[in-house]
């Protein structure tokens, strides 16, 4: 049985429910989210009455921070400007005074357009090694990785992360299991074995769940020449599943080519030290021989970027040195590749991380044509930054579909969204947000024995964090603050931290400190401002001169990333409408939720 088309057209207009989109004569015409539900509704019931009392009922729900009535009169006044309408003459909306609303323009519903393209979704899985050998036994991690990420970014193919993949090493799981754990479609499977200075290799291109072989071959290579493995595998993928590449992915299968193996070695075994914390210090010393040896090999440079980023990040020493260096191996990436897949999402994290989330933001939209589940990882993160919301939620749902396992930030879009009973799912991925969102619900009991726990098994800069929370929600305000200051007065820079720690320190009753933490929230490139505009932990801090000037600087960015987000069809990529999470109030008039 065919679907049911989503699309509703009258007059010039097609409403499309799907994607959210409404459009006239193919051009994107921009209406809140709850207005569009409202108009949805009542287009769905064309000609029929509906009450405001059904709208109520069908539409409305407790997270609404506007009453009923005026709420609905709002929707109904921006559907009519949208539509170009007139209470006095409809042609559109119809007012029924003291009962309701009703949809009087013709509708028709178009037959569904013919079927997407299909994509398909693909994991490596590390090389077995039939035989042990330390001079190569990096192959069995780094050459599979390097195959994922040589296919990663075309339009067509969904890649499996290398990390992900990594849980099937060693032969020993069934592709049925496979096939149900990784949600994938094929699955390229080989061994290697070493003889002399050749390399024979085995390979398998199986269709999973049903066990049928696409292809199989054998190969013998020179150690000296792994990198042609790599792009012959690429290639011969490509042709069996017979994906539909544009011209412009053609090239950028063919482009990164290392000049040397020992540049190509050293780039192999850089990416599977990479994966260990423990061993980044090697890692790095592995990826600058690589560009020394080879100047010109982009994806090195990308690489190179990634591990300056999270050095700097993460091991607190020489920070603004790692982060000023990262930013400048990835230039040079993109330099010598602007295409590069790899070179723009982790661009992106950096960008964040310096202050610049619109920035980011740009950056990964341009790439969010994609089946690349990672970009929209990172398109969740960007966006709250900026404070689209929703945006942020419809990336998680687009991240998700290509890939149920990967990793999003969302609980954090959920939290300071207010939507807490949603965020207690991924307690077990994300147990500080999760124990928040606890106490946010009245569960202290719950909240409290989560946190405990967390301080046990946490190092030290993050243990602070629970006992912060942990602490007052005990009532012990000494102990919780005493936490806040240590991460204060650290290394810790992540603006997103700091503004949980804003809103802590405005409860704890430390109006001044809190508001010296709230600039370098903003300084930091953090400016959610739904959340900050009406999150009523900030209350005791909200009617001052200095929050209100900062809330404006805050307001004055968020506006400006809407207009980005929606020049650069941000709502139509994602299927949202931009200005997510305020509907329509500004700046300072936002009032606090209580």
């Amino acid at each position: 049985m065919d679907a049911p088309t989503t699309v509703f057209r009258f007059g010039p207009f097609d409403l499309d429910l799907r994607t959210g989109e409404l459009r006239k004569t193919g051009q994107m015409v921009h209406l809140p989210p709850q207005p569009f539900k409202v108009l949805a509704l009542l287009v769905r019931r064309r000609g029929d009455v509906v009450t405001r009392d059904e709208i109520h009922k069908e539409i409305w729900n407790e997270a609404t921070f506007v009453d009923f009535d005026q709420g609905l009169n709002f929707c109904i006044r921006r559907i009519r400007e949208a539509l170009g309408d007139n209470a006095d003459a409809p042609q559109y909306v119809e007012t029924l005074p003291r009962r309701g609303y009703r949809f009087v323009m013709p509708v028709e519903q178009p037959e569904p357009p013919p079927a997407a393209r299909v994509v398909t979704r693909m994991m490596v899985l590390p090389f077995r090694m039939l035989r042990e050998d330390p001079e190569t036994a990096f192959l069995a991690f780094s050459l599979s990785d390097a195959i994922t990420n040589a296919l990663s970014g075309l339009e067509s193919l969904v890649m499996r992360s290398s990390l992900a993949a990594s849980r099937f090493a060693g032969g020993q799981t069934d592709l049925k299991t496979i096939a149900m754990e990784a949600n994938v479609d094929v699955v390229l499977a080989g061994s290697l074995v070493r003889s002399g200075e050749q390399l024979r290799v085995t390979t398998q291109l199986t269709e999973v769940p049903a066990g049928t072989l696409l292809w199989s071959r054998n190969w013998q290579v020179s150690l000296s020449n792994l990198f042609q493995l790599e792009d012959e595998l690429s290639t011969r993928v490509v042709e069996a599943l017979a994906l539909p590449l544009t011209a412009r992915e053609h090239a950028q299968l063919k482009r990164d080519i290392p000049r040397t193996a020992k540049a190509y070695e050293c780039y192999l075994r850089a990416n599977q030290l990479s994966m260990d914390s423990t061993r980044w210090a090697a890692a790095r010393e592995l990826y600058l021989l690589c560009v020394a040896e080879d100047p010109k090999y982009a994806p090195a440079w990308a690489r190179l970027g990634r591990i300056h980023h999270v050095m700097g990040k993460y091991s607190g020493a020489g920070e603004a040195d790692s982060l000023g260096r990262a930013e400048e191996a990835f230039k040079q990436a993109l330099e010598i590749n602007p295409e590069l897949p790899l070179a723009h999402k982790h661009y992106a994290q950096l960008e964040a991380d310096l202050g610049r989330a619109l920035d980011a933001m740009v950056r990964l939209l341009g790439r969010a044509r994609s089946a690349d589940p990672e970009v929209f990882a990172g398109l969740v993160t960007v966006c709250r930054y900026c404070g689209l919301l929703d945006a942020s939620v419809a990336a998680d749902e687009r991240a998700r579909r290509l890939d149920p396992h990967v990793q999003t930030s969302v609980a954090h879009t959920l939290f300071v969204r207010g939507d807490f009973r949603l965020v207690l799912p991924t307690l077990a991925q994300n147990p500080y947000i999760g124990a928040l969102s606890l106490g946010e619900l009245g569960r202290q009991a719950e909240a409290v024995a989560a946190l405990r726990a967390l301080e046990a098994a946490s190092h030290t800069l993050f243990r602070d964090f629970m006992i912060a929370a942990r602490a007052f929600l005990e009532q012990q305000p000494e102990e919780s603050l005493a936490a806040v200051n240590r991460i204060v007065t650290s290394t810790f820079g992540d603006p997103e931290g700091l503004f949980y720690l804003t809103r802590h320190l405005a409860q704890l009753n430390n109006p001044d400190a809190a508001l010296r933490l709230f600039r370098r929230v903003v300084d930091g490139g953090y400016f959610c401002f739904p959340a900050m505009a009406r999150d009523p932990w900030l209350d005791p801090i909200r009617k001052t001169s200095e929050f209100r000037k900062l809330l404006d600087r805050i307001s004055a960015r968020h506006d400006e990333a809407v207009g980005v987000f929606s020049r650069m069809q941000g709502d139509v990529l994602l299927g949202v409408a931009p200005r997510s999470g305020i509907e329509g109030r500004r700046r300072t008039d936002v009032q606090p939720s209580h």
